[in-house]
């Protein structure tokens, strides 16, 4: 049950991940063939269902830490995200320290938090429920997501909520909440997020973002950002297939 993500991240170093938006079991298998620190099933804007992640998670077990994205910041979907076997959630939109208290409780069991005690498959379908039960809260990473004016305004607050791990700029929420949407290269824009990874290493809480971009990617490690998601399934599909076309151009 040891979590190398958080392990990892404690111990500041670099991890590389991947977003996961198609909900087919071998999908997920494939990615998780290819060595990255960590996989994100998003369940907030791509369509996968409680049903599809469930043998997502049972097929990408090479990689180190399984986090899924919730629709939303509920009980519900966090409860059932990590019964099915999520090593963690990531919650969007979190923009106070109220916000940030309600995903820790709700990803928590008492007396830290108001998670159901039905850790189905999390549990080894109940062969292993009260280890699971006495362990899951340590070993559980709640990472929230700040993406809004007021996420920024209230960062301190929010990420120093006892029992959040890490923060997640999401640079294209982010920026259409700063005025700027669909431009998330604009320098007032990345002048936050440096803004932000400085406070947050400062705070000692590690930070990370979305950047498909090899030579951007660089630039935000050595800024400081310690969880990088470097690419999608259907990013990669789409750019192997346009990349392997245009390098094919001038054979027909």
């Amino acid at each position: 049950m040891t979590n190398t993500l958080k392990e990892r991240l404690k111990r500041k170093e670099l991890t590389l991940g991947s977003w996961v938006t198609i909900g087919h079991p071998e999908v997920a298998e494939i990615l998780s063939q290819s060595g990255f620190d960590w996989l994100l099933f998003d369940m907030e804007h791509a369509p996968i269902t409680v049903a599809q992640l469930e043998p997502m998670l049972q097929v990408a077990s090479r990689t180190g830490t399984l986090l899924t994205r919730v629709p939303a910041n509920d009980p519900v979907f966090i409860k059932q995200v990590l019964d099915v076997g999520s090593h963690g959630v990531m919650v969007p939109a979190v923009g106070s320290k109220e916000e940030a208290e309600r995903a820790v409780s709700y990803s928590k069991y008492p007396p830290f938090g108001v998670r159901g005690t039905g850790a189905r498959r999390a549990s080894g379908y109940y062969t292993r429920h009260t280890e699971y039960l006495m362990r899951a809260n340590s070993e559980t990473i709640v990472v929230v997501q700040i993406e809004t004016k007021e996420g920024v305004s209230n960062f301190e607050q929010i990420v120093t909520t006892k029992g959040v791990d890490a923060w997640f700029v999401g640079p294209n929420d982010l920026a259409a909440s700063l005025g700027y949407l669909g431009n998330p290269d604009s320098q007032v824009v990345r002048d936050v997020m440096k803004e932000l990874v400085m406070a947050g290493n400062r705070l000692d809480v590690p930070g990370g973002t979305i950047e498909f971009r090899p030579d951007r990617v660089k630039v935000l490690a050595e800024m400081g950002y310690r969880m990088i998601a470097v690419g999608s399934d259907d990013f990669f599909l789409s750019h192997a297939s346009v990349t392997t076309l245009s390098e094919l151009g001038g054979i027909r």
